[in-house]
C-alpha cells in the first residue's frame, strides 16, 4: 500500500486565511465581474473539517490549504476557542478540538518549585 501523501507534506500547520485586500479609492472592497478562482483545498486531508470549523469560528471569508503541512496550527486553535466565547452561532455550529492542559513534574529553578504546564491538542 502506498504511503499517505499527507503524512509526508512539507510546510507549516494551517489553515491559512485568504484576504482580499483590493480596495477602491473610496476605501470600499473592489467587486469584480470575473469569476473568482477557488482557493486550493485538500478535501481528503484528515483535518479538512477541523480547518472549516476554524475558519468559521474565526469568521474568515475563505481559507486555503496551500503550503499547509496537514497539521492544525495550535495558535489558530487557541484563537478559535477565544472567538467562540463571544459568538453564540459559532459555538453551536463549529466543532473544534479541545485544548488540554497537561501538567508535568515540577521544575526546580534556584530552589523554587513551580508546576510547568503545556498546551496540548487532543487528537
Amino acid at each position: 500500500m502506498p504511503p499517505n501523501r499527507y503524512n509526508t507534506m512539507t510546510g507549516t500547520p494551517g489553515p491559512f486565511q485568504i484576504i482580499n485586500n483590493r480596495l477602491l479609492p473610496d476605501g470600499k472592497p473592489a467587486v469584480s465581474s470575473t469569476p473568482i478562482t477557488p482557493p486550493r483545498r485538500r478535501y481528503s486531508c484528515e483535518n479538512y473539517e477541523t480547518c472549516l470549523d476554524l475558519a468559521c469560528s474565526l469568521n474568515w471569508d475563505s481559507f486555503t490549504c496551500r503550503g499547509c503541512s496537514g497539521k492544525i496550527n495550535k495558535a489558530l486553535l487557541w484563537q478559535a476557542h477565544q472567538a467562540r466565547k463571544s459568538d453564540l452561532i459559532a459555538r453551536k455550529i463549529c466543532s473544534i478540538p479541545a485544548i488540554q492542559m497537561l501538567k508535568q513534574k515540577p521544575v526546580e529553578e534556584k530552589g523554587c518549585t513551580a508546576p510547568a504546564t503545556l498546551l496540548m491538542v487532543k487528537s
